[in-house]
Protein backbone atom coordinates (compact mmCIF):
# COMPACT_ATOMS: atom_id res chain seq x y z
CA UNK A 1 0.00 0.00 0.00
CA UNK A 2 1.64 3.52 -0.89
CA UNK A 3 2.33 6.41 1.33
CA UNK A 4 1.32 9.60 1.10
CA UNK A 5 4.30 11.93 0.98
CA UNK A 6 3.87 14.94 2.87
CA UNK A 7 6.27 18.11 1.71
CA UNK A 8 6.89 21.39 4.23
CA UNK A 9 5.82 24.64 2.35
CA UNK A 10 8.68 26.22 4.12
CA UNK A 11 12.34 24.55 3.92
CA UNK A 12 12.77 23.79 7.10
CA UNK A 13 16.43 25.29 7.08
CA UNK A 14 14.97 28.90 6.79
CA UNK A 15 13.58 28.26 10.46
CA UNK A 16 17.18 27.96 11.28
CA UNK A 17 18.04 31.39 9.54
CA UNK A 18 16.18 33.34 12.21
CA UNK A 19 17.73 34.78 15.07
CA UNK A 20 16.48 36.23 18.04
CA UNK A 21 17.72 39.62 19.22
CA UNK A 22 17.48 40.32 22.94
CA UNK A 23 18.71 42.69 25.46
CA UNK A 24 19.56 42.36 28.98
CA UNK A 25 16.93 43.74 31.66
CA UNK A 26 16.15 43.58 35.24
CA UNK A 27 13.05 41.78 36.27
CA UNK A 28 10.94 43.42 39.14
CA UNK A 29 13.03 41.38 41.52
CA UNK A 30 16.12 42.68 40.39
CA UNK A 31 17.38 39.54 38.54
CA UNK A 32 19.14 40.51 35.41
CA UNK A 33 17.92 38.05 32.27
CA UNK A 34 17.89 38.57 28.70
CA UNK A 35 14.92 39.26 26.79
CA UNK A 36 13.92 39.19 22.95
CA UNK A 37 13.10 43.28 21.47
CA UNK A 38 13.02 42.18 17.81
CA UNK A 39 13.91 39.40 15.05
CA UNK A 40 16.83 39.51 12.52
CA UNK A 41 18.21 36.48 9.88
CA UNK A 42 20.95 35.96 7.89
CA UNK A 43 21.67 36.60 4.17
CA UNK A 44 25.08 35.94 2.73
CA UNK A 45 26.67 37.59 -0.31
CA UNK A 46 28.68 35.76 -2.81
CA UNK A 47 32.38 37.10 -2.61
CA UNK A 48 34.58 35.28 -4.49
CA UNK A 49 35.71 30.97 -4.60
CA UNK A 50 37.98 29.21 -3.01
CA UNK A 51 40.83 26.82 -4.35
CA UNK A 52 38.16 23.92 -4.50
CA UNK A 53 36.02 26.51 -6.69
CA UNK A 54 33.68 26.75 -3.91
CA UNK A 55 31.70 29.72 -3.32
CA UNK A 56 33.16 31.83 -0.80
CA UNK A 57 30.03 34.26 1.32
CA UNK A 58 30.02 37.32 3.44
CA UNK A 59 27.81 36.73 6.22
CA UNK A 60 25.36 39.83 7.31
CA UNK A 61 22.66 39.86 9.98
CA UNK A 62 19.49 41.72 8.94
CA UNK A 63 16.88 43.62 10.98
CA UNK A 64 15.12 46.76 10.75
CA UNK A 65 16.72 50.16 11.39
CA UNK A 66 14.12 51.24 14.07
CA UNK A 67 15.31 48.27 16.27
CA UNK A 68 18.93 49.50 16.94
CA UNK A 69 17.90 53.15 16.41
CA UNK A 70 15.03 54.97 18.01
CA UNK A 71 13.25 56.67 15.13
CA UNK A 72 12.46 59.53 17.10
CA UNK A 73 15.24 60.31 19.38
CA UNK A 74 18.16 59.13 16.87
CA UNK A 75 19.62 57.35 19.88
CA UNK A 76 21.68 54.24 19.31
CA UNK A 77 21.63 50.81 20.95
CA UNK A 78 25.32 50.24 22.05
CA UNK A 79 24.71 46.37 22.01
CA UNK A 80 22.64 42.97 22.08
CA UNK A 81 22.41 39.53 22.06
CA UNK A 82 21.96 37.17 19.19
CA UNK A 83 20.57 34.20 20.10
CA UNK A 84 21.28 30.93 18.06
CA UNK A 85 20.33 27.09 18.07
CA UNK A 86 23.32 24.73 18.20
CA UNK A 87 23.21 21.61 16.27
CA UNK A 88 22.84 19.50 19.71
CA UNK A 89 19.44 22.07 19.72
CA UNK A 90 20.19 24.18 22.87
CA UNK A 91 20.48 27.40 22.63
CA UNK A 92 23.65 30.20 22.07
CA UNK A 93 24.24 33.91 22.93
CA UNK A 94 26.84 35.87 21.33
CA UNK A 95 27.33 39.38 22.77
CA UNK A 96 26.95 41.83 20.04
CA UNK A 97 28.75 45.71 20.68
CA UNK A 98 26.60 47.99 17.77
CA UNK A 99 28.87 50.86 18.13
CA UNK A 100 32.86 52.05 17.13
CA UNK A 101 35.19 53.76 19.64
CA UNK A 102 33.70 57.12 18.00
CA UNK A 103 30.22 55.76 18.97
CA UNK A 104 29.46 55.86 15.02
CA UNK A 105 27.23 52.46 14.51
CA UNK A 106 28.71 49.16 13.10
CA UNK A 107 25.91 48.13 11.66
CA UNK A 108 24.84 49.73 7.44
CA UNK A 109 21.92 51.79 6.98
CA UNK A 110 20.48 52.71 3.41
CA UNK A 111 21.15 56.51 1.88
CA UNK A 112 17.63 56.88 2.33
CA UNK A 113 16.15 57.06 5.59
CA UNK A 114 12.74 55.59 4.24
CA UNK A 115 14.68 52.80 4.48
CA UNK A 116 13.78 50.87 7.76
CA UNK A 117 17.03 48.51 7.34
CA UNK A 118 19.77 47.37 9.30
CA UNK A 119 22.47 45.39 8.28
CA UNK A 120 25.06 43.96 10.50
CA UNK A 121 28.28 42.47 9.16
CA UNK A 122 29.55 39.60 11.04
CA UNK A 123 32.50 36.93 11.00
CA UNK A 124 31.00 33.64 10.88
CA UNK A 125 34.49 31.86 12.28
CA UNK A 126 32.85 32.30 15.99
CA UNK A 127 29.78 31.13 14.97
CA UNK A 128 31.02 27.86 12.98
CA UNK A 129 33.29 27.54 16.22
CA UNK A 130 30.11 27.27 18.30
CA UNK A 131 28.55 24.56 16.63
CA UNK A 132 25.63 26.60 15.62
CA UNK A 133 22.57 25.23 13.56
CA UNK A 134 22.49 27.93 10.62
CA UNK A 135 21.37 29.20 7.55
CA UNK A 136 21.72 31.83 5.22
CA UNK A 137 19.43 33.38 2.25
CA UNK A 138 21.48 33.75 -0.66
CA UNK A 139 20.93 34.76 -4.48
CA UNK A 140 19.22 31.66 -5.03
CA UNK A 141 16.55 31.45 -2.38
CA UNK A 142 15.66 35.54 -2.66
CA UNK A 143 13.10 37.08 -4.90
CA UNK A 144 13.37 40.60 -5.69
CA UNK A 145 9.95 42.82 -5.33
CA UNK A 146 10.56 44.47 -8.83
CA UNK A 147 11.11 41.11 -10.37
CA UNK A 148 7.59 39.89 -8.46
CA UNK A 149 5.35 39.48 -12.09
CA UNK A 150 8.66 37.53 -13.93
CA UNK A 151 8.38 35.52 -10.55
CA UNK A 152 5.05 34.87 -11.06
CA UNK A 153 4.50 36.65 -7.67
CA UNK A 154 1.39 38.93 -7.07
CA UNK A 155 -0.94 40.54 -5.08
CA UNK A 156 -3.40 37.86 -3.16
CA UNK A 157 -0.46 35.49 -3.19
CA UNK A 158 0.17 33.35 0.46
CA UNK A 159 3.04 33.87 2.26
CA UNK A 160 4.84 33.63 5.78
CA UNK A 161 6.33 35.55 8.32
CA UNK A 162 8.96 34.37 10.66
CA UNK A 163 9.98 35.35 13.90
CA UNK A 164 9.27 35.73 17.33
CA UNK A 165 6.31 38.08 18.34
CA UNK A 166 5.72 39.49 21.90
CA UNK A 167 9.08 38.16 23.13
CA UNK A 168 7.88 34.33 22.76
CA UNK A 169 11.33 33.14 21.72
CA UNK A 170 11.63 29.46 23.73
CA UNK A 171 12.80 29.12 26.88
CA UNK A 172 15.63 26.38 26.16
CA UNK A 173 16.14 27.41 22.48
CA UNK A 174 14.86 29.26 19.40
CA UNK A 175 11.33 28.28 18.66
CA UNK A 176 10.58 30.68 15.39
CA UNK A 177 6.89 31.51 15.26
CA UNK A 178 5.50 30.67 11.51
CA UNK A 179 2.22 33.04 10.84
CA UNK A 180 0.63 32.71 7.64
CA UNK A 181 -0.77 35.94 5.19
CA UNK A 182 -1.05 37.41 1.49
CA UNK A 183 0.50 39.86 -0.47
CA UNK A 184 -2.25 42.74 0.11
CA UNK A 185 -0.19 45.74 -2.00
CA UNK A 186 2.80 46.06 -4.30
CA UNK A 187 3.31 48.26 -7.13
CA UNK A 188 4.90 51.39 -8.34
CA UNK A 189 3.95 53.72 -5.89
CA UNK A 190 4.22 52.07 -2.63
CA UNK A 191 7.88 50.72 -3.79
CA UNK A 192 8.85 53.57 -4.59
CA UNK A 193 8.44 54.56 -0.59
CA UNK A 194 10.74 51.65 -0.39
CA UNK A 195 7.57 49.07 1.14
CA UNK A 196 4.65 46.61 -0.35
CA UNK A 197 1.44 45.37 2.01
CA UNK A 198 0.95 42.41 3.21
CA UNK A 199 -2.17 41.16 5.27
CA UNK A 200 -0.46 39.31 8.15
CA UNK A 201 -0.36 39.65 12.21
CA UNK A 202 2.65 40.85 13.11
CA UNK A 203 3.28 42.24 16.64
CA UNK A 204 6.39 43.81 18.61
CA UNK A 205 9.30 41.58 18.33
CA UNK A 206 8.19 40.47 14.65
CA UNK A 207 10.18 43.46 13.29
CA UNK A 208 13.49 42.32 11.16
CA UNK A 209 11.50 39.25 10.50
CA UNK A 210 12.24 37.18 7.28
CA UNK A 211 8.71 37.45 5.08
CA UNK A 212 8.55 33.75 3.03
CA UNK A 213 6.57 33.42 -0.35
CA UNK A 214 4.77 30.58 0.12
CA UNK A 215 4.91 27.90 -3.15
CA UNK A 216 1.33 27.36 -5.02
CA UNK A 217 1.38 24.25 -7.11
CA UNK A 218 -1.87 25.45 -8.39
CA UNK A 219 -3.35 28.54 -10.48
CA UNK A 220 -6.36 29.30 -12.01
CA UNK A 221 -6.94 28.91 -15.72
CA UNK A 222 -4.70 31.74 -17.93
CA UNK A 223 -2.33 32.28 -14.55
CA UNK A 224 1.43 31.03 -13.44
CA UNK A 225 1.47 30.28 -10.03
CA UNK A 226 5.20 30.05 -8.38
CA UNK A 227 6.13 27.04 -7.04
CA UNK A 228 9.57 27.90 -5.14
CA UNK A 229 9.73 28.94 -1.59
CA UNK A 230 12.10 32.17 -1.14
CA UNK A 231 12.52 35.49 0.65
CA UNK A 232 10.88 38.25 -0.55
CA UNK A 233 10.98 41.17 2.37
CA UNK A 234 11.98 42.38 6.17
CA UNK A 235 9.05 42.90 8.29
CA UNK A 236 9.06 46.54 9.29
CA UNK A 237 5.87 48.10 10.65
CA UNK A 238 2.42 47.51 11.23
CA UNK A 239 -0.68 50.28 10.25
CA UNK A 240 -2.68 51.45 13.00
CA UNK A 241 -5.40 53.46 13.09
CA UNK A 242 -6.78 55.30 16.33
CA UNK A 243 -9.88 55.12 17.74
CA UNK A 244 -11.15 58.53 20.04
CA UNK A 245 -13.43 57.76 22.96
CA UNK A 246 -15.47 61.42 23.45
CA UNK A 247 -16.60 62.40 26.53
CA UNK A 248 -20.87 62.79 26.91
CA UNK A 249 -20.58 65.68 29.33
CA UNK A 250 -18.26 68.05 27.65
CA UNK A 251 -17.97 66.51 23.89
CA UNK A 252 -13.93 66.40 24.31
CA UNK A 253 -11.93 63.86 23.49
CA UNK A 254 -10.97 61.91 26.22
CA UNK A 255 -8.42 58.50 25.36
CA UNK A 256 -6.97 57.66 22.03
CA UNK A 257 -7.07 53.97 21.53
CA UNK A 258 -4.71 52.68 18.78
CA UNK A 259 -5.38 50.10 16.63
CA UNK A 260 -3.97 47.26 14.19
CA UNK A 261 -5.49 47.37 11.08
CA UNK A 262 -3.76 43.79 10.30
CA UNK A 263 -1.63 45.97 7.17
CA UNK A 264 1.94 45.39 7.67
CA UNK A 265 4.48 47.09 6.09
CA UNK A 266 7.91 44.74 4.45
CA UNK A 267 10.78 46.31 3.00
CA UNK A 268 12.14 45.21 -0.27
CA UNK A 269 14.70 42.75 -0.32
CA UNK A 270 16.45 44.32 -3.32
CA UNK A 271 17.28 47.47 -0.84
CA UNK A 272 19.37 44.90 1.98
CA UNK A 273 21.71 44.49 -1.32
CA UNK A 274 22.16 48.26 -1.94
CA UNK A 275 23.21 48.53 1.04
CA UNK A 276 25.71 45.39 0.79
CA UNK A 277 26.39 46.30 -2.38
CA UNK A 278 27.82 49.61 -1.95
CA UNK A 279 30.25 48.19 1.16
CA UNK A 280 31.81 44.97 -0.49
CA UNK A 281 34.34 46.75 -2.53
CA UNK A 282 35.99 48.76 0.70
CA UNK A 283 36.96 46.75 3.74
CA UNK A 284 34.23 47.24 5.96
CA UNK A 285 34.79 46.63 10.04
CA UNK A 286 33.06 43.52 11.20
CA UNK A 287 31.24 43.07 14.70
CA UNK A 288 33.20 41.38 17.13
CA UNK A 289 31.48 39.19 18.31
CA UNK A 290 32.09 37.61 21.49
CA UNK A 291 30.81 34.29 22.80
CA UNK A 292 29.15 34.47 26.19
CA UNK A 293 27.76 30.55 25.75
CA UNK A 294 24.83 29.02 26.93
CA UNK A 295 22.34 30.71 29.28
CA UNK A 296 21.28 29.31 32.23
CA UNK A 297 17.13 28.19 31.48
CA UNK A 298 15.92 29.59 35.38
CA UNK A 299 17.22 33.42 33.54
CA UNK A 300 15.18 32.33 30.59
CA UNK A 301 11.70 34.93 30.86
CA UNK A 302 8.89 35.21 28.61
CA UNK A 303 7.50 38.77 28.89
CA UNK A 304 4.50 39.34 26.41
CA UNK A 305 3.75 43.05 28.48
CA UNK A 306 5.51 44.64 25.84
CA UNK A 307 2.50 46.67 23.63
CA UNK A 308 4.61 49.17 21.16
CA UNK A 309 6.56 47.99 18.00
CA UNK A 310 10.27 46.89 18.91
Amino acid sequence: MGGIEIMSLIPPQYLNSVVSIEVENKDTTGVLSKISIATGFLVGKKVGENDQKQPLFKLFVVTNRHVFQNPKTKELLKEVFFRFNTLDSKSHYFKVPLLKEDKSPLWLMHESEKVDLAVLPINAVAINDAKINFYFFREDSIFYAKDFSIENISTGDGLFVLGFPMRISGKTRNFVIVRQGIIARVDEEVLEDCFFYIDASAYPGNSGGPVINKPEVVAITGTQSNSSAGLIGVISSGETYSDIAISQQTGEPRIVFTEQTGLVRVVPTELIFEIIDKILPTKKEEAKIQDVGPEKIENMKIDTSEKKPS
